[in-house]
């Protein structure tokens, strides 16, 4: 087993560098069609950070492991309400933005009920199945709201938040590389995606069945948590730096995307068998998300203070729990 965990770091390693080369790939070229720097902040780098989700669904769809599509998909959104927040929190107050708290947070948690109707409307004897046209449904809601966002976002008037976009992209050195760079970054992006994915799943699988643990509780627990850290660390660095105005309406967006369009791309290449502890997740994740608004409203000044945040991580750790 030690062999399957290290594997699994390994990973991880692998998904996360790999995204990063492929995002650095597509903004060079982004550059050189003269792209805005905004527009390849809230297009290219936005969707690069669900890259290791993409690929670890599109080779768990493939091998047949929609409890980890879909564990997965939960758990990381339970991850970062709870433990991305409530970390970031502990170190810097966390500021919940009225355009968030008011917009963002209800279609969050309208996708927590999609998700939880179509789950639920077709069975195939006591499971509930996502058929490949609901899947379909599911990548139409991904686009409807990324073309909302970037509509959104050219609307805002507030500068402070085009400064923040502007410097998250200048901070990855954009400038237009050679095309040799851009080939080999783009090779080595696709191949660290690749056998990232593949080696998460595999030996994810593995260790499911060697402990007699079900695939739906290592996607919700390891393989969730694993591809949550990027969020994690972006979360603390932020804390440090003082700049945390923008991460609950980052990690907002993020689980919106990852519910529509992992479920979605995972179910229309192959449909996905619903487990009846998802109901609960689900559950759990619309009332933690309803609490995350309640904050907003009766909080002081609109942030998750630091006490707040120890409770997040407090509940994470009974979520865990409760699941084992």
């Amino acid at each position: 087993m030690v062999l399957e965990i290290i594997l699994i770091v390994v990973g991880f390693i692998l998904l996360i560098k790999g995204a990063d080369l492929l995002v650095r790939a597509a903004t060079s070229i982004a550059k050189r069609f003269n792209l805005s720097e905004m527009l390849i902040g809230l297009t290219i780098v936005a969707i690069g950070t669900s890259l290791p989700e993409i690929f670890i669904t599109i080779t768990s769809s493939f091998d047949g492991h929609s409890d980890l599509i879909i564990g997965n998909s939960i758990g990381s959104c339970v991850c970062n309400f709870l433990l991305v927040i409530g970390l970031t929190s502990l170190i810097r107050p966390v500021k919940l933005e009225k355009r968030i708290e008011n917009v963002h947070l209800p279609i969050s948690i309208f996708a927590m009920i999609l998700i939880l109707f179509l789950g639920n409307t077709e069975k195939l004897g006591e499971v509930g199945v996502i058929s490949k046209w609901q899947g379909v449904i599911l990548l139409l809601c991904t686009v409807i709201y990324i073309l909302y966002t970037i509509y959104e976002e050219k609307k805002i008037k507030d500068k402070e938040l085009d400064d923040e976009i502007l410097k998250e992209v200048e901070e990855m050195e954009i400038k237009s590389k050679s095309v040799g760079i851009i080939i080999l970054y783009t090779i080595l992006g696709l191949l660290g995606l690749k056998y990232g994915a593949d080696f998460v799943v595999d030996n994810a699988v593995l260790i499911a069945q060697s402990l007699g643990w079900s695939e739906s509780f290592i996607g919700t627990t390891i393989v969730a948590l694993g591809t949550a850290l990027p969020e994690i660390v972006t979360g603390i660095i932020s804390a440090r730096r003082g700049e945390t105005d923008l991460l609950l309406g980052n990690i907002t967006g993020s689980n919106i995307v990852n519910l529509c369009l992992l479920i979605g791309l995972g179910a229309s290449i192959s449909p996905l068998f619903f487990d009846a502890q998802f109901n609960r997740s689900l559950l759990i994740l619309i009332a933690v998300t309803i609490v995350l608004q309640l904050i907003g409203i009766f909080s002081k000044n609109s942030k998750v203070n630091r006490p707040t945040g120890a409770i997040l991580i407090f509940l994470y750790v009974l979520y865990i729990w409760s699941m084992i």
